[in-house]
């Protein structure tokens, strides 16, 4: 995280986002349906997924389609909870006003809305986030909102077209996107497979709903008693390398919790 902090201060990019992964082995094959319903209950302010061996409680929306009507969840700037209710109420305030913690937000929510801008008649794009209490976390979370217009075939975009102009964004991969992904790829030396990827369903008229694949596990393949965890976090110029590491010791929790039971 170092490398990407000295990168980002030498004008590479905005931002870049760094996962790193962890595996775990259990004594007994790993049911996914146990795991899942362990972050369903854990978890009941997320997305649960499981799908083919990936298993997770995803906190951020990237894209939902009702007719006309989409909607974005932004999640980006977090802090650990320390079990303390008051505690966590001045962590909460202070993440609020966090600078660095603003400006890895602001780059994700200027890069949602770029992206989006081509497909809507017009967005709603709160000015200042709130703060999504996690069991576990805190976010700077922003939900933006938007009309979509039809495009050049008379039709409006389907909830999957979306999520692939979406993808990947400021939250996952960092900004510039091009710059920042090429980073990545240098610099994390990992093949994240389905981490941080769309995960979702998409109806026939084109409405549906996809999240970011976070704070999951992937099944090994090849032996039903080991599983693959990730966690990432987003890389500013202000960016403390050991405080990043805390964060993504914070985000690997869940999927620790639901193994143990």
């Amino acid at each position: 995280m170092a490398d990407a902090v000295a990168r980002i201060r030498a004008g590479e990019a905005a931002k870049v986002v760094l996962a790193r992964d962890a595996w775990a082995t259990s004594r007994t094959p790993l049911d996914v349906r146990a795991l899942a319903t362990r972050f369903a209950d854990a978890y009941p302010t997320t997305w649960t997924f499981v799908v083919d061996g990936l298993v997770g409680a995803t906190p951020e929306m990237l894209i939902r389609r009702e007719r006309r009507l989409v909607a974005s969840r932004v999640l980006a700037g977090t802090i650990r909870r320390t079990g303390d209710d008051e505690r966590d109420l001045a962590h909460a305030a202070a993440l609020a006003r966090s600078s660095k913690d603003l400006e890895e937000h602001e780059l994700a929510v200027a890069s949602l809305a770029n992206a989006l801008a081509p497909f809507v008649e017009s967005a709603n794009v709160p000015e200042v986030p709130s703060v999504l209490h996690l069991p576990n976390v805190m976010h700077l979370a922003t939900d933006v909102t938007a009309v979509l217009q039809r495009g050049v075939d008379g039709a409006r975009p389907s909830s999957l077209r979306l999520a692939a102009a979406l993808h990947p964004t400021a939250a996952v991969g960092g900004t510039p996107t091009a710059a920042a992904v090429a980073l990545v790829r240098e610099i994390e030396g990992m093949d994240r497979g389905r981490y941080a990827g769309p995960v979702g369903w998409i109806g026939a008229e084109g409405d549906g709903e996809w999240c970011i694949a976070l704070r999951c596990g992937a099944l090994d393949p090849a032996d039903p008693r080991r599983i693959r965890l990730f966690a990432g976090a987003g890389i500013v110029a202000a960016s403390d390398p050991g405080a990043e590491l805390d964060e993504t010791e914070a985000k690997l929790e869940p999927v620790r919790q639901a193994l143990i039971g």
